[in-house]
C-alpha cells in the first residue's frame, strides 16, 4: 500500500518546534497520536519510502492514515501533556501504552482475622481504605513478593487459613494460620504493609541494605544480586508514590535555568506556564484546543499517568521541582 500523497504534503508544512500530530483515517478521526520537540522531522519518519525500521504496527498506520493535524505547544512539557490527554480523550486504535491506564488495578487490606490483599478493578463502591492505582497485576504481585520477603504477610488466597503451606517453611510468611503467639506481630506488619503502599518505607530499605552486606561478606553474590534488584524497586516506587501523592494533593511549581519555562501545576491539574520572555501562556491556549470534557482530570488514574510523565520528565531534564501544600 501506499502513504496517502495528502499526507506527505502535510508533512511539508510542519514546523520544526515542538507539539503534537495527529495522523487521521477518513472519518478524519485519529488513528495514532505522538508528539516530537520536531514536528516535521518525527512525522517525515513514519513516511519514507522506506520505513522498515518502524515497527509493523506503525507501518500499517502510516498506510492507513489518510492527512495529518497538528499542534504546536511552546514547550516540550506542554506537547507531552497535551498528547496524553487527547490519547485518553480517543484512545487511538495505534496508541497502546498511554490507553492502558483504564487497566490500572487497585489494592485493599482484607478484614479477614489475618488481612491479605486483594487486587481490585473498580473501587469506587468501596467504603474501606484502598491503595493505587497501579499499573497492572504484575505490579501488584511484585508488591506481594515484598512484602512476602521482608514482613512475613501472607500470599495465600484463604481468608481464614487453617494450615502451613511452604511460604512458612521458606520464612516469607509469619504463619498465624499455626502459630498464635505471632497474631500480635502480623497485625503490625499489616500496619507497616499499610505504609508501604502510601509510599512510607516501615524500615524495609534499611533490611535489604543490610542483607545485602551480610551476602557480600559471605561471597553469596547471587542471592546479593537478587536484593539489589528488590532494593531498586522499593527505592523507586516510594520516591514515585511520595512524588505522586503530593502531585495529586499541592501546588507544584518546577522551574530550571533563568531562561526556562516556569510550570505551574494545582491538584494535579496544569494552571498556566509563564515563558522564558515573560509571557503567561495560559493552559487554555493551547491544552483546549481540542474539547477534552470526557477526559476526567480528577479520575486518580489519569493522575498516575501525569504524575508519572511530568516525574520522568523532571529526572531527564534535572529541573528543579517545589512542592506547596494548597491551604499554604
Amino acid at each position: 500500500m501506499d502513504i496517502a500523497e495528502e499526507l506527505r504534503q502535510d508533512q511539508q508544512g510542519l514546523p520544526r518546534a515542538s507539539g503534537v500530530y495527529l495522523f487521521l483515517d477518513q472519518r478524519d478521526y485519529p488513528l495514532y497520536i505522538g508528539k516530537s520537540v520536531n514536528l516535521r522531522n518525527r512525522v517525515g519518519s513514519y513516511l519514507r519510502s522506506d520505513n522498515s525500521d518502524l515497527d509493523e504496527r506503525l507501518q500499517r498506520m502510516a498506510h492507513e492514515a489518510k492527512r495529518l493535524r497538528h499542534i504546536e505547544t511552546e514547550t516540550e512539557l506542554l506537547a507531552l501533556l497535551l498528547e496524553d490527554a487527547l490519547i485518553k480523550k480517543y484512545l487511538p486504535l495505534y496508541n497502546i501504552r498511554q490507553k492502558q491506564f483504564k487497566d490500572y488495578r487497585y489494592v485493599q487490606l482484607s478484614e479477614d482475622p489475618f488481612p491479605r490483599m486483594v487486587t481490585l478493578e473498580d473501587p469506587t463502591q468501596i467504603k474501606t481504605p484502598y491503595y493505587g492505582p497501579f499499573r497492572d497485576r504484575f505490579f501488584i504481585e511484585r508488591l506481594q513478593q515484598i512484602f512476602s520477603r521482608y514482613l512475613g504477610f501472607r500470599s495465600c488466597t484463604e481468608s481464614k487459613p487453617m494450615k502451613s503451606c511452604i511460604e512458612l517453611d521458606l520464612g516469607q510468611c509469619l504463619g498465624p494460620c499455626v502459630l498464635p503467639e505471632v497474631d500480635a506481630r502480623y497485625e503490625q506488619i499489616t500496619t507497616e504493609v499499610a505504609q508501604f503502599l502510601e509510599g512510607t518505607d516501615p524500615g524495609i530499605i534499611s533490611r535489604i541494605e543490610n542483607e545485602i552486606n551480610i551476602c557480600i561478606k559471605e561471597l553469596r553474590f547471587e542471592h546479593g544480586k537478587r536484593l539489589r534488584e528488590d532494593l531498586v524497586f522499593c527505592d523507586g516506587f516510594f520516591n514515585r508514590q511520595r512524588f505522586n501523592h503530593r502531585f495529586r494533593m499541592d501546588h507544584l511549581k518546577i522551574e530550571g535555568n533563568p531562561d526556562d519555562p516556569v510550570y505551574l501545576f494545582e491538584n494535579g491539574a496544569l494552571k498556566e506556564v509563564i515563558l522564558k520572555d515573560g509571557r503567561i501562556c495560559k493552559v487554555g491556549e493551547q491544552l483546549d484546543l481540542f474539547d477534552l470534557s470526557i477526559v476526567k482530570e480528577d479520575d486518580p488514574r489519569f493522575l498516575l499517568d501525569r504524575a508519572n510523565l511530568v516525574y520522568n520528565w523532571l529526572n531527564k531534564h534535572m529541573y528543579d521541582a517545589t512542592f506547596k501544600a494548597k491551604d499554604l
